[in-house]
């Protein structure tokens, strides 16, 4: 297997992009739209969905939905955003799509993160012969950027990425459950796997083929009991063993939080309105490209955010596990 096919193109080659983004978060769309323009990709915007203009009897279950409204307008809100996407996939026939929360940060060299998980996607999905997309033609989810992803116990094959310098230092790994153990399955901290995912947390970038997005429709539309759409996209992943999930761990994408006022960030969040943060951040990403669009415009060399980076001697390589 080869890098050519996406060498070759400059976009992240999928037929897609959207961006969910709320009708009055202009701030959040201005800023996506600076780092997209920065890292070479275009995008669509798919509109955010308030929970209020969702009536209850439109919910494939009422149970498990929060007492408190402003939970639960927030968490249906942000489900049938994601529902919306899904079905604009199945509408328009678009055989993959890439998906991004407006909020989402990915390392400056984000093109050449994906090429190698491309090569890890078509291994996993067990593409032998040549794609119509360089992601293999043989998976439903891809999970870009998640706080949380397992692998699948009935497939433990990984694609391997050794001496990566853009894999985050452990010290700066925050994930909000499990991931898997780098160092007891053997690999050092420099090192990225893509694998089949069997669960995972948090909905920051994933990529949905279409039929992906015909199974998240049909699944999500007969759920008995109701969940927010990122346990309930790793539940799919987990119990429909006809959902192909294949995730990356360090993940590629994940959410910015600016300088400034902590009350700007998440619309489905609780902050502190007097919380002020003085440096913005992104948790798993070592060349941010929020915090560098003002090097990359004036064309500078992008910084990372820490100091204890590892300095690798090795090229980057390869294998397949």
């Amino acid at each position: 297997m080869t890098f050519g096919y996406f060498a070759d193109h400059i976009d992240p080659q999928f037929e897609r992009v959207f961006v969910i983004n709320l009708r009055e978060r202009y701030d959040k769309l201005d800023a996506f739209t600076l780092a997209a323009s920065l890292t070479g990709f275009s995008y669509d915007v798919i509109e955010g969905v308030k929970g209020t203009t969702i009536v209850n009897k439109t919910l494939p279950s009422l149970d498990n939905i929060p007492k408190k409204e402003s939970s639960r307008n927030n968490i249906i809100g942000c489900w049938r955003a994601h529902l919306n996407v899904a079905q604009k996939v199945v509408r328009e026939r678009i055989q993959t799509a890439l998906v991004l929360e407006d909020d989402s940060d990915w390392d400056v060299s984000f093109k050449d993160q994906l090429a190698y998980f491309a090569t890890g996607s078509r291994y996993i999905s067990g593409t032998t012969t040549t794609p119509r997309s360089p992601y293999g033609d043989d998976w439903d989810l891809l999970w870009l950027g998640h706080c949380s992803a397992q692998q699948h116990p009935a497939d433990q094959r990984r694609f391997v990425i050794e001496n990566d310098d853009t894999v985050p230092p452990m010290a700066h790994r925050i994930n909000f459950n499990a991931v898997p153990k780098l160092n007891e399955l053997g690999y050092d901290n420099s090192t990225r796997i893509v694998f089949r995912a069997n669960d995972g947390v948090c909905l920051y970038s994933y990529a949905l083929s279409y039929r992906g997005a015909q199974k998240v429709l049909r699944w999500q539309n007969n759920v008995k009991k109701f969940e927010p759409i990122d346990i309930g996209i790793g539940r799919q992943c987990r119990d429909d063993a006809a959902f192909k999930c294949i995730a990356v761990y360090p993940q590629l994408v994940d959410s910015h939080k600016s300088a400034g006022r902590a009350s700007r960030d998440s619309d489905i969040g609780t902050f502190n309105p007097a919380q002020i943060r003085e440096k913005g951040f992104t948790h798993n990403i070592v060349k941010s490209t929020r915090l560098n669009i003002d090097n990359l415009m004036m064309g500078r060399n992008a910084e990372h955010q820490w100091n204890d980076l590892p300095q690798l001697t090795m090229p980057r390589r390869t294998r397949f596990d």
